[in-house]
């Protein structure tokens, strides 16, 4: 019988006291029996790292290699490239801190990238619900509709225009090719769309359709901060357009356009009503001109001076 192969348990933590130790011990229950648990604190101002220690003092011989570091705050994407630069597995099940794993997350995952053998592969990733604070799940009214099953060659267009998520408690990174192209930006306030952007231009992205891992809604969670993961938004489809040119159709960026200039609206018009104007001059002149990453980059600033 053929050994499995080495995969890595990637953990970049910050001040997740309260969320550490049901994360890790969603690691520690995982069926696959070949992990490398690689959790770096970064800078926490609570006792998650002290909590962290003491949980995997007894369940270190679970796992073929641990390392457990702490660091001078950095931010979520430089720790976030830390801990995967620590890694020695091919492939690095990126976890938040905050977020639990089900049994047989890594174990699915890993089994789908053997039986489609494909060699471009750079990221998969599987379903996930909603849990609280507690841990109890929460029930979502209305889902977001999820990309096809199997490896995709063309993600990039579902990803730029959000037609579908990638839930990121449930993801797996082939290291090599993260670190080919530059890992996570570490200037972006939201790195994750912008890694999956310049991975799935050159590389396929795979679902496996599957609910695997729980994502913790909290007051903590940066997705709440609205304004500026607006703007991040924004920002990012401009540096998009800017690198490559002529993935997208016009007709198709006009769409995108529009909607997001609308959710501009909706998020500043209470803060900025005098705004009215340059959104339906925008959204009117869209109509007849194809959007460029400038007429993005000029919502992004405005967005992110208003979050400031």
């Amino acid at each position: 019988m053929i050994k499995p192969q080495l995969v890595s348990i990637a953990i970049p933590t910050y001040n997740h006291g309260a969320f550490i130790e049901a994360c890790l011990a969603s690691v520690c229950a995982q069926t696959y029996p070949e992990l490398e648990l690689i959790l770096i604190d970064d800078g926490s101002q609570d006792d998650t790292f002290e909590i962290a220690q003491r949980f995997l003092e007894p369940h270190r011989q679970r796992f073929r290699r641990v390392v457990l570091e702490r660091q001078e705050n950095q931010g979520v994407s430089a720790n976030s490239n830390a801990c995967i630069q620590a890694c020695q597995g091919e492939w690095v099940h990126l976890l938040g801190s905050d977020d639990v794993l089900h049994p047989n997350k890594v174990e699915r995952l890993q089994q789908s990238i053997e039986e489609w053998n494909c060699p471009g592969l750079a990221l998969v990733h599987a379903d996930c619900n909603y849990i609280g604070e507690d841990g109890r799940i929460i029930t979502r009214a209305k889902q977001k509709s999820r990309p096809d099953p199997g490896p995709d060659t063309q993600a990039y267009r579902w990803l730029f225009l959000g037609e579908h998520y990638i839930f990121n408690p449930t993801i797996a990174l082939r290291r090599e090719i993260f670190i080919a192209i530059g890992g996570f930006d570490r200037t972006l306030p939201l790195e994750d769309l912008d890694c999956w952007l310049r991975l799935a231009v050159h590389h396929a992205i795979a679902r496996v359709p599957e609910v695997l891992a729980s994502y913790r809604k909290h007051p903590g969670n940066s997705s709440r901060r609205r304004l500026k993961m607006l703007a991040a938004h924004f920002n990012t489809y401009a540096k998009f357009l800017i690198q490559h040119p002529g993935l997208i159709s016009d007709e198709a960026i006009g769409k995108h356009f529009r909607r997001n200039v609308w959710r501009f609206w909706r998020r500043i018009r209470k803060q900025k009503p005098w705004l009215l104007p340059r959104v339906v001059v925008s959204i009117m002149k869209s109509r007849w001109q194809t959007p460029e990453a400038e007429d993005y980059a000029h919502f992004g600033t405005t967005l992110d001076k208003a979050s400031a």
